[in-house]
């Protein structure tokens, strides 16, 4: 369960306080429902309300959150040291696994088609947090990524070239849900496999 939780905070997810503890909002755009029921499945353990649609000014999003939970406390103070999301300076110890990595990736990766080229969103972050999220990413999974700066937007985001992607995608393949394959190279099959979860402690 936390290697999926991981994967989600760098992401999407966003840890939010809610009366004494703290839950996750998952939230999508409607094209990717099935990605979010799967989410919804994944987090079965920690009682997730309904998935509600929200037509959102002509923009659909699918939306649901789960019930508060101490880990879910445990990793806010993890990200969320000043309030706003931040990569914890043990990110390695906590992005260590394939599942992780595959939520992360389908949640904020981008492949080129034409180039073979991986890019990670992670506008989100600092520079500083890009810099350990790199580190992590060779120290656990032999991946060299490059920070890439855009400085007309002042954005920064994470680049895998060709044979880096290729390590990407044989780790990451068998956890990418069908709806989601999308963002693999072609031939692009629908198979996929949903992987065992452990139980919240």
């Amino acid at each position: 369960m936390k290697d999926l939780l991981i994967g989600m905070i760098l992401g999407d997810g966003y840890l939010e306080p809610h009366g004494r503890g703290v839950r996750l909002q998952v939230l999508h755009a409607e094209r990717f429902r099935d990605y979010v029921a799967w989410k919804h499945e994944m987090l079965a353990d920690l009682k997730p309300s309904p998935m509600n649609r929200q037509s959102n000014r002509g923009y659909p999003y699918w939306r649901f959150v789960t019930r508060c939970h101490p880990l879910l406390a445990e990793l806010r103070a993890l990200f969320y040291p000043h309030g706003r999301k931040e990569v914890p300076e043990n990110i390695v110890e906590l992005l260590n696994t394939p599942l992780a990595l595959a939520v992360w990736y389908m949640d904020d990766g981008t492949l080129d088609k034409r180039q073979g080229s991986v890019k990670i969103e992670t506008q989100c972050f600092s520079r500083i947090g890009l810099e350990r999220l790199c580190d992590a990413l060779e120290a656990n999974f032999g991946l060299e990524a490059h920070i890439h700066t855009s400085p007309k937007r002042h954005a920064h985001w994470l680049y895998l070239p060709v044979k880096q992607a290729q390590r990407l995608v044989q780790l990451i393949e068998p956890y990418v849900v069908p709806v989601m394959r999308c963002k693999l190279p072609f031939p692009v099959t629908t198979e996929g496999f949903t992987p065992e979860m452990g139980v919240l402690p």
